[in-house]
């Protein structure tokens, strides 16, 4: 830190500037949001120096470079928040608070020890409500010695000095401890201990390396708080899991009013997500919470980062969002890895952060893509909180990992190394010369020199509202880059704005002075919880409420990885100067309420002053109810398994799963509406006749079990040979069959008028793996023509395929898309289309939407089907997967809804620099291969890794050979100018789920949907008038389950009404607004009328048929 003063002082001096001038200047300047503060002024001095030696090292512990956290806490009761650090090759230090951000490191004088220790986590709470803040510090490593990895208790004596207790009150535990967090899990105003007890963390020369680590043995651990001692009481609470648990938080995040945890575990074992079942137990339900969770997961913090009164989840992983870190640090999960994973229980796991927004009904959805928060690099510690005082949660995360031990070269050749010495020693010493350990022989330096070491720069995040968030480390003044692991916010100096302090390894802690305070809008108000006995308050639930607007925090113990924050409750107002009121809702169920209280002041509110109160559920007067578990019909769509990456390595996702069909009619003239829903290969369709006492009968099985190798992806009921009975018209999709098999041919089925089926012929129609049919008079004849498009050509993405027009001649269907729309052939990837008269001109039009396929209008003129190019629809581009019409603004012609694949994927694109893929014979060998493109900064790299690259194409394996070169590489380097300029070459320009304003005269205005629309892929919608204003809504499905591995699913979507005002604006309703939840990989939505009564009907991929009664009138 003097280096830092020393380097300003001569920069004055050679520019020859006084430094009176100088900060001068500084002080009339709007300064940055956060000031690095100088070791020479805090007195700060603590630095994490971590040493590889013989006998300690990365090679025998993975985690040897994770750091350690630091802990915040008024350990003397003066008003001031100290500070302590822990240590991991050092010894750990207590910082008293001198104030103005001076501070006096007292550990010799306090009692705290220095015995060889490896010190990780940080805790710090009031364990015996005395009125003093304790310390209990994790500790791990040492596989050899437990002394040096049993955890530390420091009971504060209230006279500055501390004794060490662990052993005295039971929880002197020696199991290798990540972290800690103190709760009160069973409401008795006692605080209970909950550790993240760990495996051994073997390295590639460690002696467990390739043992079982996943043992009872290294099971969590609750212990409870007895008043004087603590017991261990894990196995008869459910929590005794085995994990790699880095972090851990303790909130309620169902709204029941009892504290819940979650534990972010490391590597392969999945999250948990413990309920408190308000008995002394707890179920893990991290399988039905989330549709998936991170892999490496780190740290974790919890709190509500939209403002919507529900608590969130962020959790850190360890992906660079840089393509050159991307590409050479982390080698790519292989396929069967992540089966074998989710075979063995461990959920759905991708290598990237999550923010899990909280849906309010115990289930959540992934929406860091949609944030940019979603690729940190190696990030350690996540800190959600007002950091400047806007009234909206930002976010704090630390990064960098002392040697990069995930780079695929490096870790090459020192394995390489470490080989060769071995084989030169057992030359030399064929006895094997008395070796009693592999470190005898090899230089540690030499072995670890081929790893690189490159220092990061920490992540901050401004909250922009609407889940938008904006990078601002330049901004903010946070720019340095560093090995940073445990960090904690708190005010340190007292002026209304939180300050953070890192950990970091091999340099002095950063303290970091926020200078809210001389920036205008950053007014605040604090609270300070408190209980006149000093019974614990963690699990406080205080909600502000400003301007028709709500922040809520929930008190807990510890956040991020390792360290402990400041207890207090800080919400920032912005320019008000005052709250309207502040409830709180205490952990003995009770309640205060505080009105009108005035801006930038700290307040102190009692727990034993709070009112009781009766918890209460509110009641909604939603649009929809669910009567799935009681409705008469009940049906599980079942997927056949088919690996279509076997065909193509690189394929983005699976074609092959795209049903169920779905179709609604009366199909045997009895007044009852009946129900088609298609199957997968190999399982066959279903028709359920509705009989009049509401039930359902099966019907046409046999024809149906005949039927089962095809594939049905969409369906319709339309009358064909104008008999007046509703016949059966069902595409056949998939990609389990090679091109032009005849299980691609389309189906018709004649409806003899009683709801019995026969197989009708259609002529010359084409075997095309299909996606969708739409049924029109288009010619104007009388009768129904169809309309099927064309999906793709099986196991050859993305070449383009073609659609068909079946013109209806006197009850035969006959292909007649040469003739009447021959722009069809070879369109492209079809996903949807609509008839519509969108010109006004009298007859039908056809537009159509599909992957990589902007929106695509066909105009009829006198029955001929024409391409038509049109300029407001240049740019649109994208992976459509839905279209729907209606008169959304009333202004007499129809505009269109389109569902793309929405902004919260992996994959980003703009007009500007555009997502693309390439398909091309790359290397010679007569097989066809993909190559994914997109944009890292400015420049243009393959998407995919060398690994999953080089199996595709193997000729890179040879070409380029290093992982770290081909991660430097951009497209053309990789692949050749020439090659990519003669391949197939598609660009997607917009990945948004759009409005499609008709402004007549064939001009088009497009509009993203609001921002909730865009949580995930849009695969199907109804437009109605759902809330009966007298404008058209929107109630959309969607969610893509079958993306590559290396991809998180498209699982955010929980479904979506939209409500028109008339005037081409929507307002989207939440599950809770609407009561329409619709979490799976939702295909096709229908009304179904039964019994008189409305109902919405979701066909779910590989799950249940869901039911959604309609209300009739709503507010």
């Amino acid at each position: 830190m003097i280096k830092r003063t020393i380097t300003k002082l001569l920069l004055f001096i050679l520019l020859g500037i006084p430094i009176w001038f100088a900060c001068s200047q500084e002080t009339n300047a709007i300064p940055p949001r956060f000031t690095l503060m100088e070791s020479q002024h805090t007195g700060v001095l603590f630095s994490n120096n971590v040493e590889d030696t013989k006998e300690h090292n990365i090679l025998r512990y993975a985690n040897f470079y994770g750091g350690a956290g630091v802990g915040i806490g008024d350990f003397n009761n003066d008003g001031l928040q100290d500070l302590y650090f822990a240590g991991n090759q050092v010894s750990d230090k207590l910082y008293l608070n001198r104030g103005n951000l001076k501070f006096e490191d007292v550990t010799q004088t306090s009692g705290i020890l220095d015995d060889g220790g490896w010190s990780t986590g940080v805790t710090i709470a009031d364990i015996n409500n005395d009125g003093y803040q304790d310390i209990y510090v994790s500790r791990e490593l040492y596989d050899d010695n437990p002394k040096w990895r049993t955890n530390l208790l420091y009971l504060n004596k209230g006279d500055g000095t501390f004794i060490e207790s662990a052993q005295k009150l039971g929880i002197a535990n020696n199991q290798r401890t990540r972290h800690s967090t103190f709760l009160d899990y069973d409401k008795d105003g006692l605080l209970d201990l909950f550790l993240l007890t760990q495996p051994p963390n073997p390295g590639s020369l460690s002696s467990f390396k390739g043992t079982e680590l996943l043992q009872p043995e290294y099971s969590l651990k609750l212990y409870k708080n007895l008043d004087g001692s603590f017991q261990d009481i894990t196995q008869s609470t459910g929590l005794d899991l085995v994990g790699f648990p880095n972090g851990v938080s303790a909130s309620d995040v169902n709204n029941d009013g009892w504290t819940d945890l979650y534990i972010a575990n490391d590597f392969y074992a999945p999250d948990f997500l413990f309920i408190n079942n308000q008995d002394g137990t707890f179920t893990n339900t991290i399988d039905t919470a989330f549709n998936h969770i991170s892999y490496f997961s780190m740290g974790v913090d919890i709190a509500d980062i939209n403002n919507d009164s529900l608590l969130d989840i962020f959790v850190l992983d360890m992906v660079p969002e840089d393509n050159f870190r991307l590409k050479s640090n982390m080698s790519g999960m292989d396929r069967n890895s992540f089966w074998k994973v989710l075979e063995d229980g461990g959920h759905y796991q991708y290598m990237y952060n999550t923010l899990q927004l909280n849906n309010g009904n115990a289930t959540f959805s992934d929406v860091a893509q949609l944030t940019g928060m979603a690729a940190t690099d190696w990030s350690w510690s996540n800190l959600v909180a007002d950091f400047d005082n806007d009234g909206l949660k930002d976010v704090y995360v630390t990064n960098g990992l002392l040697k990069d031990i995930r780079n695929t070269d490096g870790d090459k050749k020192v394995a390489e190394y470490i080989n060769k010495t071995r084989l030169n020693w057992i030359q030399k010493n064929p006895d094997g010369g008395n070796l009693k350990s592999v470190f005898d022989i090899i230089n540690l330096e030499e072995a670890l020199a081929p790893i690189p070491s490159q220092p990061l720069r920490n992540y901050a995040f401004k909250n922009q509202g609407n889940l938008k968030f904006q990078k601002t480390m330049e901004e903010w003044g946070l720019n340095e880059v560093s090995f940073s692991n445990g960090a904690a916010y708190a005010d340190l100096d007292n002026d209304g704005d939180l300050d953070i302090v890192v950990n970091n390894i091999n340099e002095e802690a950063f303290v970091y002075r926020n200078n809210s305070e001389k920036i205008s809008n950053a007014n605040y108000i604090r609270l300070e919880l408190k209980e006149k006995n000093n019974k614990p308050v963690f699990g406080a639930r205080v909600t502000l409420h400003l301007e028709g607007e709500v922040q809520v925090i929930e008190t807990t113990n510890v956040r991020g990885i390792y360290s402990t924050s400041e207890p207090f409750v800080h919400f920032g107002l912005g320019a008000a100067k005052k709250t309207d009121s502040i409830e709180i809702v205490w952990p003995n169920n009770t309640k205060s309420v505080e009105r009108n209280l005035a801006a930038n002041k700290t307040y102190q509110i009692h727990m034993d002053e709070g009112l009781s109160f009766a918890r209460t559920i509110q009641k909604r007067n939603t649009v929809f109810d669910e009567t799935t578990n009681t409705f008469a019909l009940k049906h599980r769509h079942v997927e056949n398994e088919f690996d279509d990456y076997e065909q193509q390595v690189l394929l983005p996702h699976k074609l092959s799963q795209f049903g169920p069909a779905l179709a609604i009619a009366d199909v045997n003239n009895d007044g009852l509406e009946d129900i088609y829903i298609g199957g997968a290969t190999g399982l066959s369709g279903a028709i359920y006749l509705q009989n009049k006492n509401g039930g359902y009968d099966l019907s046409n099985q046999q024809l149906l079990q005949s039927e089962a190798p095809y594939e049905d992806v969409d369906a319709l009921f339309t009358d064909i040979n104008n008999d007046g009975h509703k016949d059966l018209f069902v595409v056949s999709g998939g990609n389990e069959y090679p091109v032009n098999d005849p299980h691609y041919l389309d189906r018709l089925y004649l409806n003899d008028g009683n709801g019995n089926f026969s197989k009708a012929a259609i002529i010359n129609a084409y075997r095309i793996s299909g996606s969708k049919v739409i049924a029109e008079d288009y010619d104007n004849d009388g009768d129904i023509d169809i309309f099927v498009g064309g999906r793709h050509l099986p196991h050859q993405y993305p070449k383009p395929t073609a659609s068909t027009i079946l013109q209806n001649n006197d009850g035969q269907l006959v292909n007649v898309t040469d003739s009447i729309a021959p722009d069809l052939l070879n369109i492209g990837m079809v996903t949807d289309g609509i008839w519509s008269d969108y010109d006004l001109d009298g007859d039908t039009d056809l537009i159509l939407a599909g992957e990589w396929m902007p929106i695509t209008i066909f105009n009829n003129q006198d029955g001929r089907l024409t391409k038509t190019e049109n300029p407001d629809l240049a740019d649109t581009s994208g992976w459509w997967f839905s279209i729907a019409k209606g008169d959304f603004d009333n202004d007499g012609d129809e505009d269109f809804i389109s569902g793309n694949l929405g902004l919260n994927y992996k994959y980003k694109t703009t007009a500007e620099k555009p997502f693309d893929v390439y398909y091309n014979d790359f290397d010679g060998n007569e097989k066809y291969d993909i190559v994914l493109g997109y944009y890292n900064d400015d420049k243009h790299f393959p998407l995919r890794g060398f690994s999953c690259s080089s199996e595709q194409v193997p000729a890179l394996k040879n070409k380029i050979q290093k992982y770290d070169k081909f991660a430097s590489l951009e497209l053309e380097s990789v692949y050749g100018s020439k090659n990519l300029e003669n391949a197939l070459h598609y660009k997607a320009k917009t990945f948004e789920s759009s409005y499609i304003e008709n402004l007549g005269e064939g001009r088009f205005k497009i509009s993203p949907l609001p921002r909730m629309a865009q949580f995930s892929n849009i695969n199907d919608m109804l437009v109605d008038d759902f809330n009966n204003d007298g404008h058209l809504d929107v109630l959309s499905i969607g969610n893509l389950f079958v993306s590559e591995v290396e991809t998180p699913r498209n699982d955010a979507g929980t479904g979506l009404l939209l409500l028109g005002n008339g005037k081409g604006n929507f307002t989207p309703k939440n599950n809770l607004e609407s009561g329409f939840f619709a979490k799976g990989d939702a295909k096709k939505i229908k009304m179904h009328t039964h019994q008189k009564q409305k109902k919405i009907l979701v066909a779910n991929n590989n799950d249940v048929l869901q039911f959604f009664s309609v209300r009739e009138k709503t507010n």
